[in-house]
Parts: C-alpha cells; structure tokens; sequence
C-alpha cells in the first residue's frame, strides 16, 4: 500500500492511495488539491494498475516530474518523489491499513475563526461540505480558453475517460448553470443597449451566486474604467455618481495579467489584504473578472459579499468568467452596430455633397462630427447656363428637366473628379468648394481645373445634342478663393452643408457680371494661388455690384 506525503501552505498532508484513481490539480474538485497557479487546474492522475500505481499527466501546463524527470506516464514505487509545481510529493509504503474508503478531499486550512461554508452557499452545488482555501485563485484566460475549447479547432483541454466518476453535485451545478447562460444567451441575441446588456447580465448573476454586491466597469476613451451599473441587493444604478466599492487591487490585476480572480477572504488574503479599498469597502468573499472577447478586454465584472467569507469556488469563477465574455461579445455586437449605423447615416449625407474618394477620407480622418462649423481657407465655383430661362418658358417641362439635369449632371462629374464639395443646385447654376471638408492646399488649382472641365464637358454634350438636332447652350463660370465657414447651416428641420462669407459673394458676382457665356473667371486670390499653373489673362480692376472695392479679375484662356 502506497501513501503520499506533501505540505500545503506549510502543513504536512499525507494522502493513501485507495480506489482505482486520484486525481491531482488546483481545482477544487480534485481528489488532492494542490492550491498554487504553477499547478493546473487537473494536472495529474494517479491509476491503479497490474503494474501498481502509475502517475499520468493530463496535459498540464508545466508539466509532471518523477525524480526530478519529466514524465508522461511512469510507475510509481516507494520512495519516488513527484513534482508538481511548486509542490514536492514523496511516495510512501503506507505503515498502517488504508481507510475503507477514499478520504476526503484535501484543501489548504481555513483561516482562523474562520467556519466551513457549503460549497455553494446557495449557489446551486449541492448540499455537501467542502474545505475552502482563504488563498486567491487565479484563472489566466488562456487557461479558461484552453480547458472549454475555445480555440478555433480545439476540443475541450480536460476530458475524463468516464464521466460516471462525476460527483453528482457538480453536474447538478453544470445543468443549473448551463440553464442560466441559455437563458442570458436568448435576452443578449435581442438586446438593443448596453445599459440592457448589463442590467440583464447582473440580474443573472445575483439569481446564480450568492451575490450582496455587483459591478461592472467599462473601459473608457482614455483607457481608464468607469463604472457603469451598481448593484447592492435590489438597488440598482446605472453610471453612479459616487466612488463605488470596488477593489483597485483587484481590477488592476485582473486587467494587467489577464485573469480571473476568486478570494476566499480579501482581508486575510495575504496577495490582496495590503489594498485600502479592501479594508475600506469592507470586501470579503469576492470574484473579478475582465469582460473579454477574443484578445479584447474591455472592461471589468467585481462581485463581492462584505458579509460572509468562503461564499465562491473555483467553479462559480469559471461561471462568472463566461457571464463575463457573453456581456463583452454582446456589448462589441451593440458597438460596432450603432457605429455602422452611424457610419451610414455619416455617409449618406455625405454623398449628397463629396466624391467617393472624399467621402473616404472624411470617415477615416474625422468621422461623424465633420459637418460642424469651421472656419477655413477655401475656393469658391459658380457655373450657371446660359439662355435657360427662356429656354424654359417656351419648351415643354420634358425638354427642361432633360436639359438641367445633363448641365447639372455633368457639372457635379468635374467638381467631384477635382475632389470638390457640391454645395448646392440653384434651378441652373451649381456652387461648389474646394478645400473642405479636408484640407486641400492645391484648392484653387483644383478648382479652375474642374471650372475648364465643365466647358470642355458642355462643348462635347453639345456636340451630342447637334447630332440629334437639339440646341446648343452656354455656360458662365466664376471662382473666388479666399477665407470662409463652412459647416452645417440652417434650422433644427432642415440644414445644409455651405460655405458663407464674403469670398462667396465676390464668386457669385464674377460669375454674374463678369463671365461671359463660355468664361472660366478667377478672382484675384484664386489667380495667386494657381501660381502660373494654367494660362490666364487681365480683366483689370472691376467695381462688382453691391461690393465697395474694386477687384481684379482673370479669364482662363484656351478653355
């Protein structure tokens, strides 16, 4: 007969092999538990064969040693010693006849005063009494992922040859809490906010677990948590305007190292006692998690009792760790909808006024807020047809539309090739900018650029409408360049992205009083500002109506 002997937090244990099996990891349900995150949570098992007793890892993470060799399976004799961990296990000839029946399962002592709780203190784990440490237990994410097979391509990390060695305690747990995620999984599928998301989450938490106390923060903009719902008992609050008592120990642990974290009692744990928001928020039992979803933390979940000690285990961290990823899958699933949303409605007010490729570049530089007012430097076209007034008095409303929207149409082509902003349709004349909503320090030129296209593009549309037998008109165009505010403008029902400012009314008078039909007319500013790049010629100075000084205009020639 073989026997184990170890220390645990410095206490001898001596465990006999008995039965066909035992079982050796970190996890509480183990048949020796061995408290410390260099162990798995089943990390070995001990077989009863023809042989005798044999040692077998179950894939652990560091790994099983007999006589200081790293084994896979190996048979076990008196005097051998297994490492597992941190631990140092000597195998024995028993001195004495083993029990009838396996002892219970060894746990680090309680702290002292401390009484034995029931496993689940009401969470659903069944009616038998199991020593708890007062030790933290850590859970790595990787860990967590690894043993649920949560890789893409993975099966579950712990698979026991048979499950009829299942305590019947932990599969009643299993199905209760299974009863809960498919229950949350049906509310988060339909849910429209985030406040739904944790009001619900919460809500099933304090059902599951014996719960006095919840939180859940969220990371901000600037990285830092803010929290978002409180609940103690039945009081619940959304973003409350308080200081909430959470552990800061806790949380920055839980979010550096990626884990999750249950404590038997935070004030007598020796990794968590030295933190002044323990002792000030009276924390005692408690659980904290991060909100995960694959390599994403985005926030985190603190669940606590500041009135009994030992109320969480190992499995009710793994409960709430799952709790955790369902309110951060859901709460990304609720983001990145509204952002689309967003991002839509963005662009289809968008296209109203920009190009495609301008429309791009605004999303990814500014995003929504680029219709606010701004001032700025800017070029400012007019291009009006000619003769379309009486053209529209003795023509049928047939021919009409036809003839603006080919004048329009092809109009708004040149300004968007040139990266211009449509700003409006006046009956025939079309005003645009160049320079905003995103910078454009070769505005002018673009804009002249576009202003010649626009000539060039009525001549060939002429050119089409003579084949057909249809009249050919003229067109007037003027730019301006110089500063203005350029924004949404107009009431709370109806507004318009525009420019204002005087050098609107300078391009505006260009184009009227100066432009003869065919002209491409730059004012001053624009004509210093394509610096030579196309052809001009001097109007000289002209005395615009309604404007006191006089400016000098240019004519773009080879148009």
């Amino acid at each position: 007969m073989l026997q184990l002997r170890f220390a645990v937090d410095g206490q001898d244990r001596v465990f006999p092999l008995a039965g066909d099996w035992v079982r050796l990891g970190r996890g509480s349900d183990n048949d020796v538990v061995l408290p410390d995150v260099s162990v798995s949570r089943y990390h070995a098992e001990l077989r009863r064969e023809p042989v005798g007793w044999s040692v077998y890892d179950l894939k652990s993470t560091n790994g099983v040693e007999l006589n200081r060799a790293a084994v896979e399976r190996a048979v076990l004799q008196a005097g051998d010693r297994l490492t597992i961990g941190i631990f140092e296990l000597d195998v024995e000839a028993a001195q004495e006849a083993p029990p009838p029946s396996p002892p219970e399962p060894l746990q680090a002592p309680l702290p002292t005063g401390a009484s034995v709780l029931p496993a689940d203190s009401g969470a659903g784990s069944g009616d038998s009494l199991e020593p708890l440490s007062n030790a933290t237990i850590v859970r790595p994410l990787s860990e967590f992922v690894a043993a649920y097979g949560l890789e893409s391509g993975q099966t579950m990390g712990v698979v026991r040859e048979d499950d009829s060695r299942k305590d019947t305690g932990d599969l009643a747990y299993t199905d209760r809490m299974f009863g809960f995620l498919t229950r949350l999984a049906r509310i988060l599928i339909v849910a429209e906010s985030v406040d739904e998301v944790l009001l619900k989450v919460l809500d099933i938490a304090f059902e599951a677990l014996p719960v006095d106390r919840g939180f859940i923060l969220l990371s901000g903009e600037d990285g830092e948590l803010v929290c978002e719902l409180a609940r103690v008992k039945d009081r619940v609050e959304l973003r409350p305007s308080a200081e909430v008592p959470v552990s800061r120990t806790m949380l920055r642990a839980v979010m550096r190292e990626r884990v999750a974290l249950v404590t038997f009692d935070a004030r007598s744990d020796e990794r968590l006692s030295g933190g002044a928001s323990i002792l000030i928020h009276q924390i005692r039992a408690a659980m904290c998690t991060p909100l995960w979803a694959g390599d994403r933390i985005i926030g985190v979940v603190q669940v606590d009792s500041p009135f009994q000690v030992g109320a969480f285990g190992e499995r009710d961290l793994d409960f709430l760790t799952t709790l955790a990823n369902y309110v951060a899958v859901a709460v990304e699933r609720i983001r990145w909808a509204r952002q689309a949303e967003r991002e839509r409605q963005v662009r289809a007010r968008l296209e109203r006024y920009h190009s495609p490729a301008v429309i791009e570049e605004v999303l990814r530089e500014e995003g929504a807020e680029t219709q606010r007012l701004k001032s700025t430097v800017a070029t400012v076209l007019f291009a009006d047809l000619v003769g379309f007034t009486s053209f529209a008095e003795s023509s049928r409303p047939e021919e009409v539309a036809e003839l603006i929207d080919g004048f329009l149409g092809l109009s708004v082509e040149a300004i968007f090739r040139a990266g211009g902003t449509l700003d409006k349709f006046i009956g025939d004349c079309v005003m645009a900018f160049f320079g905003a909503p995103m910078a454009q320090p070769d505005h002018a030129l673009r804009a002249t650029q576009a202003a010649v296209d626009i000539q060039r593009g009525l001549a060939a549309w002429n050119a089409e409408r003579a084949a057909q037998g249809l009249r050919a008109f003229q067109a007037r165009v003027a730019l301006n360049s110089g500063p203005v505010v350029v924004g949404d403008i107009g009431s709370a029902r109806r507004v318009d992205y525009t420019v204002l400012g005087n050098t609107v009314n300078v391009a505006a008078r260009l184009e009227a009083y100066v432009a003869r039909p065919g002209d491409v007319v730059v004012g001053p500013e624009t004509h210093r500002l394509m610096a030579g790049a196309l052809p001009t010629e001097p109007l000289g100075e002209l005395q615009l109506k309604g404007l006191q000084q006089k400016i000098t205009a240019f004519r773009v020639t080879g148009v």
